[in-house]
């Protein structure tokens, strides 16, 4: 795609680079999207904070609902108080009150494995990451903010000030804190919801039913603790004395699930298991999938061979196709009482069903060393609150290796996926989706279901909807690379994502064209092109150079996009220019993530 034209002034190709800047964004974060309520009233706020320290999503989204009137101040005291895991120091200077120093710890309880998928190439979320350290303190923080705005926009955001109690809020009201490490003042990026706890964390009530009198072969202990079931799933659990010593810490994996009796609860006839979340479990339209929350068991893969499992190299370890499982029927209700439950027949999903869980991502260029000597193939703990494609099934695994479908996870834990959108539930008064806060597991076949653990969805940025949306959860996650081409056409995914074309689909090509001396800048070398309306979570922009041997690619002297028409088929036509001075120049057209 380069364009060699006269004076010397040349197109380069459509690369991608690392960096960020503010030029083009697509529409998308709206306060129907925001998760983490607090407050009571009928007007809303959202606080959001941006770290801007490299990872994705950096910037995270609070609610807050309020009558009468309220400052900045009461939005941030407020969503902190709620929300242990955000904190800040409030400093007073002549009755003046600023913020400093805002840090942010994901939600847990006490055992839990938090996901170490930040350190993998895998889907990552809101539960991805925590945002603290020394420069969280020691760096510069900005106020922005913007009024009455239900979708929020960087480019309607102003600066505020940093004094949060004489910033009166407005019903759709965006307060954004924003941090430059380098103590400047830096422009906020795209949030995502920030998260509650997302497991199960209280037992509503348990009947153990008949039928339930097996016990861990190991401690001879019963499955009949229903506390068991009440956080993430098994991370690692352990050696079975048949083919892996008993004290071997064990990550689970789709031929070896959890199996012993602290990490378990069985379910008999006539029996139940109640667990209750401690929020509003969303039919969140950005939820991979369609899938809102996941049900954890101790299904398992059966080995090609018959063969055991030895915690060895899972490249040499086959898979037969089919699944061993122990369906149990799933019901939700939003306060306990009145319940809705979802089919149990034998074609239908239960809890203790595919897919199987992945305690460990794999990857064998970042191994966790604390398991020991012996591996070289698993990573971080996966994460709970990404699914995996609900429409498959064991057999699409048959002949797979457990490194291949391990991989094909993407940095998920696995589960079963379940959607709450077809059932009759009463939409949230302020969100209008659908929602859910209890789970019930019944014994509905012959066997006994065991439940290890149920999560809630994580919302998926929009780059990752979009790839989710276009490339089979069955091929390889290389295909999905930022810098990779599919389609062989010549421009990578991130590129084909930010400028609105089908990355599968070779005879779609980013298109554009050049003018020299156009009538309306006839000292302008411009340049035409098209960006996405859905890609808020990148940045298009146009970079020049005057030389190719030492480039020195920058936007200063490059006029700010300006839209050409009314956008259509999810793309928008614009245009920038660049004054042709000197003897020669180079332009070229970026796309890159918000960081």
């Amino acid at each position: 795609m380069n364009g060699c034209l006269c004076n010397r002034w040349q197109v380069r190709p459509l690369l991608i680079l690392g960096a960020v800047a503010v030029a083009w964004r697509g529409s998308g974060f709206t306060l129907d999207g925001i998760e983490r309520w607090t407050g009571e009233g009928t007007n809303r706020s959202a606080l959001v904070v941006d770290w801007h320290d490299g990872t994705r999503p950096h910037a995270l989204a609070w609610g807050f609902r309020w009558n009468g009137s309220a400052t900045a101040l009461d939005l941030w005291r407020a969503v902190a108080e709620e929300d242990a895991g955000l904190t800040g120091t409030e400093t007073v200077s002549d009755g003046d009150v600023r913020l400093t120093g805002i840090e942010y710890r994901r939600p847990a309880r006490e055992g839990d494995l938090l996901p170490g998928t930040g350190a993998h190439d895998v889907r990552w979320t809101a539960y991805t990451w925590d945002h603290t350290g020394d420069v969280c303190r020691a760096g510069a923080w900005s106020h922005w903010r913007c009024d009455g705005q239900p979708e929020y926009g960087v480019t309607n955001l102003v600066i505020a000030g940093r004094r949060l109690d004489v910033c009166p809020l407005t019903d759709g009201s965006w307060d954004v804190w924003s941090l430059d490490a380098d103590g400047g003042v830096r422009a906020p990026g795209q949030p995502a919801a920030a998260l509650c706890y997302p497991f199960a964390d209280t037992v509503a009530d348990y009947v153990e039913g008949s039928g339930t009198g097996y016990a861990d072969w190991l401690s001879g202990d019963p499955f009949t603790d229903p506390e068991t079931a009440l956080g993430r799933p098994t991370v690692d659990t352990t050696g079975d004395d048949w083919y892996i010593d008993g004290d071997e810490p064990v990550p689970t994996v789709p031929v070896y699930p959890a199996f012993r009796s602290f990490e378990l609860t069985m379910i008999g006839k006539d029996g139940s298991l109640t667990l209750a979340f401690d929020h509003r479990v969303y039919d969140n339209p950005d939820n991979p999938y369609g899938v809102d929350f996941i049900v954890f068991g101790n299904s398992f893969q059966v080995v090609g061979s018959g063969a055991g499992w030895n915690n060895g190299d899972p490249n040499l370890t086959g898979n037969g196709g089919s699944a061993f499982v122990e369906k149990g029927k799933v019901s939700v209700s939003q306060d306990g009482m009145s319940w809705f439950a979802y089919p149990s027949g034998t074609a239908d999903k239960g809890a203790d069903d595919f897919a199987p869980t992945l305690g460990r991502v794999y990857d064998t260029n970042r191994v966790e060393a604390a398991l020991g000597g012996w591996n070289a193939w698993w990573g971080g703990p996966s994460d709970p609150t990404v699914p995996v494609d609900p429409s498959l099934a064991p057999s699409n695994w048959l002949r797979m290796t457990v490194a291949e479908i391990s991989e094909r996870y993407r940095g998920s834990a696995g589960g079963t996926g379940f959607d709450i959108g077809g059932l009759d539930l009463a939409p949230d008064s302020d969100t209008g989706c659908k929602w859910i806060q209890y789970v019930r597991v019944e014994r509905s076949g012959s066997v006994n279901p065991e439940v290890d653990a149920v999560a809630d969805v994580s919302p998926a940025a929009p780059y990752d909807l979009w790839r989710t949306g276009r490339f089979p959860w069955m091929a390889s996650p290389t295909n999905e690379a930022d810098a990779a081409d599919a389609d062989a056409d010549g421009a990578a995914n991130l590129l084909e994502y930010g400028l609105g074309c089908d990355p599968t689909n070779a005879a779609e090509v980013p298109p554009f064209t050049v003018e020299i001396r156009p009538a309306d800048a006839p000292d302008a070398f411009r340049l035409c092109y098209a960006v996405a309306t859905n890609a808020p979570d990148v940045t298009v922009d146009v970079v020049r150079t005057e030389n190719l041997t030492c480039p020195n690619w920058r936007t200063n002297g490059v006029r700010a996009a300006v839209a050409v028409s009314m956008p259509a088929n999810g793309v928008r036509p614009v245009f920038s220019d660049m004054p042709m001075t000197g003897a020669c120049g180079f332009l070229r057209l970026r796309v890159r993530h918000d960081e």
